[in-house]
């Protein structure tokens, strides 16, 4: 497959002139309800890996008022995933009043000098939880930020990742912000402002979820990933100056509700 990349700089991906209508939000803190330790159960939040598998669990709030998720040691715990409430209903009446375009923000930080070649980071489904609407991941070793979309590649449909050259700054807070659009089907990514888009093959569908991921990638050393102040609405469609980019590879389907 071929690769290609244009890199841009684009402002703030949620517009302040935009109207947007929040879905959830939470900042994993005391005051929220949430308590240290095991992420599921808490606040309607649930975690899931295919198997018990080893090492430490899937998601957890840390004494900081973070969320920590964590990837596997073993094929039994990859991939691993982190979910709220599913949303439908409510993105097809913001839909219906003209806020098409499904966003997430969410605050991460990755530990420096990670040996994992894991991958972290953040899914958007769509309600046959089959199809990823826009997401994107951090590989642990390089900090290399992929994005992640339903993508038609020369025929073939399905749920691709596409490499970037932009790397995170480790042991620092950055704000990570994805959207989708659902007339078009585009997805984007912004890591800061600096952002990157795909036009996707998802157009029509209607949003539903939207998951913390973690896989091992076929590795066996665990890597870790913070995230803060998780936000997830819908905006009017607004333009901006994005990178585009070629097919990377396919990513693995979702796994099914339990």
């Amino acid at each position: 497959m071929k690769s290609f990349l244009f890199v841009a700089t684009a402002v703030a991906c949620v517009s302040s002139a935009a109207s947007a209508g929040v879905i959830y939000s939470t900042g994993f803190n005391a005051s929220e309800g949430y308590v240290v330790g095991n992420l599921n159960g808490q606040q309607g939040w649930t975690t899931q890996q295919p198997s018990t598998g080893t090492g430490s669990p899937v998601a957890s709030i840390t004494a900081a008022g973070t969320m920590q998720m964590n990837s596997g040691t073993s094929a039994a715990e990859s991939a691993r995933y982190a979910w709220n409430a599913g949303y439908a209903a409510q993105f097809d009446v913001e839909r219906a009043a003209g806020n098409t375009r499904l966003y997430t923000v969410v605050d991460m930080n990755v530990p420096r000098a990670q040996t994992s070649v894991g991958r972290i980071g953040v899914y958007n489904f769509d309600a046959t939880g089959t199809k990823i609407l826009s997401g994107f991941f951090i590989t642990l070793n390089t900090g290399i930020l992929s994005l992640v979309g339903s993508y038609n590649n020369a025929g073939t449909v399905g749920n691709y990742s596409f490499a970037t050259t932009t790397a995170i700054v480790f042991d620092t807070w950055t704000t990570m912000t994805t959207t989708w659009d659902s007339d078009t089907g585009r997805f984007q990514v912004f890591m800061g402002s600096t952002g990157f888009y795909v036009d996707g093959a998802a157009a029509g569908a209607t949003a539903d979820e939207t998951d913390f991921y973690s896989t091992r990638n076929g590795g066996t050393v665990a890597g870790t990933a913070f995230f803060d102040n998780l936000e997830v609405g819908t905006t009017t469609p607004a333009p901006g100056a994005l990178a585009l980019l070629g097919v990377a590879g396919l990513v693995g389907g979702r796994r099914r509700r339990s």
